[in-house]
């Protein structure tokens, strides 16, 4: 693997990582209405999930490529796909403000938001699609089982490193107003640019990549 394409994973990942979605929301909730504990919890069960992800993605895809090796050829024009979705949903999606809740009497303990986060990230159809995208069409089912290893423990710390910092974020009151307030300009430069991810890896092959 050259270091052109581990960019290409390493900015991929991390344009994933960062997009809205309901990581997103389930983190920036429990930050604002719990504390950073319980969105700091969250982290961790999100990023545990992504493993789930991982495991079938290098298992189960290496049985594939065995089998149907065609398949890898539609499912890079359906990920292609996926991320050009993505962007487009990113561009035309709208603002959406946080708002504060006040403290349940009785509060989760920080399991039950690990637990949460875990739920969230392993049932998340996106971050299925995103993974299994990444180890076939980028990674590829010829890349060595200790390189698919390492991507897959980048992807979860990455995970975390992002949320951990959202509810650091979500937790202070002034932070979080600033970043709903750039909400829009930030959403349309993430579509913007999973849009220009998602044409490059659909037309991969006229490029000559």
């Amino acid at each position: 693997m050259d270091i052109a394409q581990a960019w290409i994973i390493a900015t991929i990942t991390w344009l994933a990582v960062i997009s809205p979605g309901a990581d997103f929301a389930v983190v920036s909730r429990n930050s604002s209405l719990f504390g950073q504990r319980a969105g700091l919890a969250s982290s961790v069960g999100i990023a545990s999930g992504c493993f789930v992800h991982i495991a079938y993605a290098i298992l189960g895809l290496a049985l594939i490529s065995q089998y149907f090796p065609d398949f890898f050829e539609y499912v890079r024009i359906v990920g292609a796909g996926y991320l050009i979705y993505l962007g487009l949903a990113m561009v035309r999606s709208k603002a959406e403000a946080v708002q504060s809740a006040q403290i349940a009497d009785q509060q989760l303990s920080n399991w039950r938001y690990l637990r949460m986060g875990l739920l969230t990230n392993s049932l998340n159809p996106k971050t299925s699609l995103f993974v299994i995208s990444l180890y076939s069409q980028v990674i590829g089912p010829e890349t060595p089982m200790e390189a698919k290893l390492f991507w897959g423990v980048f992807i979860a710390v990455s995970h975390f490193i992002w949320f951990g910092a959202v509810a650091l974020f979500m937790s202070a009151p002034a932070i979080r107003v600033r970043i709903l307030q750039n909400q829009r300009a930030f959403n349309i430069a993430i579509g913007a640019v999973l849009l220009a991810l998602g044409a490059i890896l659909l037309f991969k092959n006229d490029l000559g990549i």
